[in-house]
């Protein structure tokens, strides 16, 4: 039996992607310790900052930063409020 994706549709919501520009090149010339304290103190800021105006963190990924707003709860003033994060 062939099983069917998981998937909701959210028809209003914003996502943000925040890429550290410069980074491959940065980190190519640290220690892994330098980066990992860069990466954990701008995560954990922004963290915070998503839990102050209910912001959805998605996910990191490398050092891309993966935020929505209007989901998994609708938010009339999505836009609004991830820009205000942002």
């Amino acid at each position: 039996k062939e099983s069917l994706p998981i998937a909701d549709i959210h028809p209003t919501c914003t996502l943000m992607f925040a890429d550290i520009v410069g980074y491959t090149t940065w980190s190519s010339n640290r220690q892994p310790e330098e980066i990992m304290k860069l990466l954990e103190t701008l995560y954990g800021t922004f963290d915070n900052i998503a839990k102050k105006y209910d912001v959805f963190k998605v996910e990191t990924v490398g050092d891309c930063y993966v935020a929505a707003t209007g989901l998994p709860n609708v938010q009339d003033d999505h836009a609004v409020v991830l820009t205000i994060f942002a």
